[in-house]
This record gives C-alpha cells, sequence and structure tokens, in this order.
C-alpha cells in the first residue's frame, strides 16, 4: 500500500482468519472504513 492510498475495511470482534468457523456468524462489526471514511465505530478505533 502506498502512502496516499485509500482503504476500505472492517474492524471485526474476533481473528476472522483463526476463529472457528461455527463462530464467524456471532461475530461483531466494531466499525468500518470506506474510501478513508469511517461510516460505522461503536468506539472500536478509539
Amino acid at each position: 500500500m502506498a502512502r496516499g492510498m485509500l482503504a476500505d475495511f472492517a474492524v471485526l470482534s474476533d481473528d476472522l482468519l483463526t476463529v472457528a468457523p461455527d463462530r464467524i456468524a456471532t461475530l461483531s462489526v466494531g466499525a468500518t472504513v470506506i474510501g478513508g471514511d469511517v461510516v460505522y465505530d461503536d468506539g472500536a478505533l478509539a
């Protein structure tokens, strides 16, 4: 990634790559960033 480039990402309550598959549906979203703008944040980015 280069400086000045925008990223879209979500902050989840657990690591999506290591959580047990049967727990994926129970993960909660703490924050969502789209086009560099925070569109949702429950305090996870603080």
